[in-house]
């Protein structure tokens, strides 16, 4: 088959290359039609005599290639460029050659037929979505030599059941698992020393889940929406734990954070409608907003002296809370921290001195019906300017 100077393309059994006859080397390229039923890339073509040797696929060279079933890629092949087999929805299998060590952005993405992925110890990273959305995909070993899990890799695999992550792997990206439906549990090498935000959100079957001891922060939003979690470990190594985190875990009923933890982020546990048990570590200055807002089985909760302030609807909808005592440090409670909370019947506030609070930070219920016991009850009711004296039951504090 000869070949144009200002065309150095061509099809050989079905299969569009482009040619480089310099370097002897040949690229498979998305055609005028697009692939259909299995195809087979040679290692090698001839045209004119002289022979081509393949070693890339172009980015997007099968994309939406919906018909397309089987694909064999031989040794030889060094680079896929990225987006090469998104959305080949009938794609069941792929085995990854030796002679590529690094697989781009999306190049799987979509494939929501494939079953079966075999790759190799010498890859050396999987690039961002690279199986997002693969939705028939069960299980996966991820080779020794990839250190991290690039963002969205896994996203909507929900069918994705078992993953072995080896140890070297130290970042797992930004919603990497996220909605893996029947993802129920993972476990993490202790090389991991960052997972990025939603990494594992909407993840319905998940149970349990532990941190290790590599790690400092507990990332926002990396379990929101994990529906069945149950039981969560956090290690001593962790220092703070971000916004969302575990905002709407509507099974977790108790979880311990460790002392080691100085900062926690707003709405960490919003939503968490079963959880009763929860302690807040001596070194926390502030309850930040939303941060327990309509966990309604909370019935009880000890707030650390250390804290200073306590943000707007930090407590708003815990409809079991009875009781509540607000340290002596406490200068400020915002809007609406304690509305909506039907149960409470009493409340303790240490300070000599009455905190900023607003007219709407307790309800109107406790206000009139609730006893406030407080140090010294004068400095709250002889003021009229202050929301204090809304409050009809002042006491002294019982010692």
């Amino acid at each position: 088959m000869s070949i144009g100077k200002k065309s150095p393309t061509v099809i050989i059994d079905g299969v569009n290359y482009k040619l480089d006859a310099k370097n002897q080397k040949a690229k498979v390229i998305a055609g005028t039609n697009l692939y259909s039923g299995h195809v087979i890339i040679p290692s090698k073509i001839v045209v004119d005599s002289l022979s081509y040797y393949v070693e890339e696929i172009d980015g997007g060279a099968f994309k939406n290639c919906i018909t397309m079933t089987g694909i064999e890629i031989p040794e030889g092949v060094e680079k896929m460029g990225s987006n090469a087999f998104e959305n080949c929805s009938s794609l069941e299998k792929i085995t990854i050659p030796k002679s590529i060590t690094d697989i781009k952005d999306d190049t799987f993405k979509g494939c929501s037929s494939l079953k079966e992925v075999n790759l190799h110890n010498n890859l050396n990273s999987l690039g961002s979505e690279t199986f997002s959305k693969c939705s028939a995909l069960e299980s996966i070993v991820i080779p020794s030599g990839i250190k991290e899990l690039e963002s969205h890799i896994f996203e909507e695999c929900t069918s994705l059941k078992t993953i072995t992550i080896p140890s070297g792997v130290m970042k797992i990206g930004a919603s990497a698992f996220e909605s893996c439906a029947s993802l129920d549990s993972i476990q993490l090498p202790n090389s991991i020393k960052d997972i990025g935000n939603e990494a594992f959100k909407n993840n319905a079957s998940l149970v349990r889940f532990a941190f290790t001891s590599s790690m400092d922060k507990i990332p926002s939003n990396i379990f929101e929406g994990c529906s069945s979690l149950k039981e969560v470990t956090i290690t001593n190594s962790i220092k703070e734990i971000r916004s969302d985190a575990f905002k709407n875990c509507s099974s977790l009923d108790s979880i311990r954070i460790p002392n080691s933890v100085t900062k926690i982020g707003s709405s960490a546990f919003e939503e968490c409608h079963n959880l009763r048990i929860v302690n807040i570590p001596v070194g926390i200055d502030k309850i930040p907003s939303k941060l327990f807002k309509n966990c309604a089985s909370l019935s009880e909760i000890i707030l650390p002296s250390s804290l200073k302030s306590i943000d707007s609807d930090a407590f708003r909808g815990c409809t079991s809370l009875k009781t509540i005592d607000i340290p002596s440090g406490v200068k400020e409670i915002g809007s609406g921290s304690f509305d909506a909370c039907s149960s409470l019947a009493t409340a303790t506030v240490r300070s000599g001195i009455p905190p900023k609070i607003k007219k709407d930070t307790f309800t109107k219920q406790f206000q009139r019906e609730g006893i406030l016991y407080v140090p010294i009850p004068s400095s709250y009711k002889s003021n009229p300017k202050l929301a204090w004296s809304k409050f009809y039951n002042v006491e002294m504090i019982r010692r």
